[in-house]
């Protein structure tokens, strides 16, 4: 059944810093925020208390991927670090230099980090080390995203929106299996959340959401007006969920995308975090049972379970 609601948020855990970037590995079920000024790396347990908090010696943080449960990748500014045994006396590790994005797998083992020059790094886990493995990318690439089994890639097209590429495996290496022009509204949007029904690209603090639908083996994007600048957005199934400055989380449902005309989307079901500081991140954990997890720019992290429609 789709999702029809989302529950009364709950504070989960706390960095005191500005939230940057945010993780899911799937199994062991594990949810990693990664704030700035200082720079924390919290790890929180989707089920459960037992949240830890890691304090780094790095001058910022803007991405994180969790490889394992004991092993974690930061990019701070163009830097890449491997944070090696998070549980046991954390050692960082430089892995990778002249990044821009950071792109984290929910089943972990792998990382993906784009290079200002245009090529491209696949951080691998190896036993207790990460090892780099840089390649070229055909074209220009703007943004990746990882799901379990493909690569989401943005890539830039001249005079046009840009180019959404899905890719089997973790990396743009394998030629794509499915393409989607964009609109060209959305030529400046340089984010993306892949999923194997809907994709969105998007820019944080932009009023407009790209929505790519996969359906019968083919892609048709859209785009999608919020009232509000958009501070993040994940997705789920044909789900789209967006954060807001005021401290709102919303849920969009498919219908609601299906019907998008123009105007601004009203949200399927909203909800106000009533946390300190705005949120900034946003990360969906879990299938069956998932839920949304926030940071803010106060450092907190909350959670919220998603609901699904009820039949009859």
């Amino acid at each position: 059944m789709p999702f029809s609601n989302l529950s009364s948020p709950r504070k989960v855990h706390g960095l005191d810093a500005e939230i940057r970037g945010a993780a899911f590995l799937a199994s062991p079920g594990l949810v990693a925020m990664v704030s700035t000024d200082p720079v924390r790396l919290g790890v929180c347990p989707i089920g459960g208390a037992g949240a830890k908090t890691t304090n780094l010696s790095l001058s910022s943080a803007h991405d994180v991927a969790l490889l394992s449960k004991d092993v974690a990748v930061v990019r701070s500014d163009d830097a890449v670090w491997a944070l090696l045994g998070i549980t046991h006396g954390p050692k960082l590790d430089q892995v990778g230099r002249d990044a821009r994005h950071l792109a984290t797998r929910p089943s972990g083992e792998t990382a993906l980090a784009l290079g200002w020059d245009g090529g491209a790094t696949e951080l691998k886990l190896d036993r207790t080390e990460v090892n780099g493995r840089t390649f070229a990318v055909r074209g220009s690439a703007r943004a990746f995203d990882l799901t379990e089994t493909e690569t989401h890639a943005v890539m830039d097209v001249a005079g046009e929106g840009g180019e959404l590429r899905v890719h089997p495996g973790a990396t743009p290496e394998p030629g794509p299996t499915l393409r989607a022009s964009l609109p060209r509204a959305a030529q400046n949007l340089d984010r993306v959340r892949g999923g194997p029904k809907l994709t969105a690209v998007y820019k944080r603090g932009a009023g407009a959401v790209c929505a790519i639908v996969r359906s019968s083996g083919k892609l048709a994007a859209k785009m999608l007006a919020f009232g509000d600048p958009v501070a993040d957005v994940a997705v789920l199934e044909s789900s789209l969920f967006a954060c807001f400055a005021d401290g709102r989380v919303a849920l969009f449902d498919g219908a609601a995308i299906e019907s998008a005309a123009g105007a601004p989307l009203a949200p399927t079901a909203s909800v106000t975090l009533g946390a300190r500081g705005e949120p900034a991140v946003l990360v969906v954990a879990g299938k069956g049972s998932p839920t949304l997890w926030v940071g803010t720019s106060a450092g907190e992290i909350w959670s919220l379970a998603i609901v699904r429609k009820q039949g009859g």
